[in-house]
């Protein structure tokens, strides 16, 4: 078995996110902007994908985006012009911000086969911390890390989830992903209405 290294572990954490975040984006296309900002923007997924600086982040975040290993189905013009950047001399990891308009898809063969990592069933609480995700339609179920996908322990306060450290107090615009603080009703960044429960 090979070892996991930075774009083999940014493409998991981008498949688990997608599944408890946004299970539509598992089968069709969203943007390199969403992606970039939204879906695994490098502040709220830095522990988990184990990346010490942002640099680091665009540099495997512009390989995955080229097509790498068949994990996205990625257009020619993105491959290309990306493809060329990684093996430039004068390297600019920021050129992912020039295609945020450009698509991307997950790869369905790619996604198969990663193990797939089912909840087990434990009684569940009435009330759920902020920042905490429970599936719709599923009272029973464990509550779930919004970041990693992850169990979270029942029946105790809960600030930071305890498999990827992340900061569950913290929640994130439906708009715009910034960060917002419980019990606010717009955010600050771009004015929009803020649901408590997401």
């Amino acid at each position: 078995m090979t070892t996991m290294d930075a774009l083999d572990r940014m493409f998991q954490v981008l498949v688990k996110t997608l599944q408890v975040k946004h299970p539509a984006f598992l089968t069709k296309p969203f943007t390199v902007g969403e992606l970039h900002q939204q879906i695994l923007p490098y502040r709220h997924f830095r522990r988990e994908l184990g990346l010490e600086t942002n640099q680091e982040y665009e540099l495997i975040l512009m390989e995955l985006l080229t097509g790498a290993r068949g994990y996205l189905d990625v257009d020619e013009r993105l491959r290309d012009h990306l493809g060329k950047e990684l093996n430039s001399n004068s390297l600019e990891p920021g050129r992912v911000g020039d295609f945020a308009d450009a698509h991307v898809t997950v790869n369905a063969t790619a996604r198969a086969a990663l193990p797939d990592a089912s909840p087990s069933p434990v009684a569940s609480s009435s009330e759920r911390p902020v920042g905490i995700r429970t599936p719709a339609g599923a009272g029973t179920s464990t509550p779930h890390c919004r970041y990693c996908g992850g169990d979270l322990p029942m029946g105790r306060p809960l600030h930071f989830c305890p498999h990827c450290g992340q900061n569950l107090q913290v929640l994130n615009c439906p708009a715009c992903g910034a960060e917002v603080e419980a019990g606010w009703k717009f955010c600050v960044a771009c004015g929009k209405t803020v649901s408590n429960a997401s």
